[in-house]
């Protein structure tokens, strides 16, 4: 039994030790700036790609998250509501920072979630727009292998998505 626990909390630990460190968090309502310290330290870690999933995104993603990451990640957001507001802010953007950055529209989207270098995902409570505005809200990792499935679930609906 003993030899058995000890394998349980190695693999616990094991665990433990592959989730990013200190960005794990939950927001109450109000707490809109420390979400926005939180989101941006995820998504200026991209160093090759950043793919965003938020049916609510507007163009204000550009100024509060974008112009942080390096310019060499490449940038896909999915969006649903906002879109008419999202094309001119991307245009603008690609033009003054050369990122490239692509995106389309889909009806399906429901989950709000960051994947960063096509290996870390996130996910959070409530759309980046409003996070910790009004209620409370989290941001927290999913484990590598989780991940890597809701990447491929996402990939699909990227690319059954309608360009903007």
């Amino acid at each position: 039994m003993a030899e058995v626990l000890g394998t349980l909390h190695r693999a616990v630990a094991d665990l433990g030790l592959s989730i990013p460190i200190g960005t794990q968090q939950a927001f109450g309502p109000g707490a809109m700036y420390e979400f926005f310290k939180a989101l941006n330290a995820v998504v200026s870690s991209a160093q090759k790609s950043l793919y965003i999933v938020d049916p609510y995104i507007d163009d204000g993603i550009f100024d509060a998250y974008l112009s942080s990451i390096q310019i060499r990640a490449s940038v896909r957001l999915l969006v649903r509501d906002y879109s008419a507001k999202v094309k001119p802010a991307a245009e603008s953007f690609v033009a003054q920072y050369g990122t490239a950055l692509e995106v389309r529209k889909s009806k399906v989207l429901h989950d709000r979630v960051v994947f960063v270098d096509d290996s870390e995902c996130w996910v959070l409570g409530h759309s980046i727009k409003d996070a910790a505005a009004l209620k409370a809200t989290y941001l927290a990792p999913l484990s590598p292998d989780v991940s890597a499935l809701k990447l491929s679930d996402y990939e699909k609906i990227w690319l059954a998505a309608n360009a903007i």
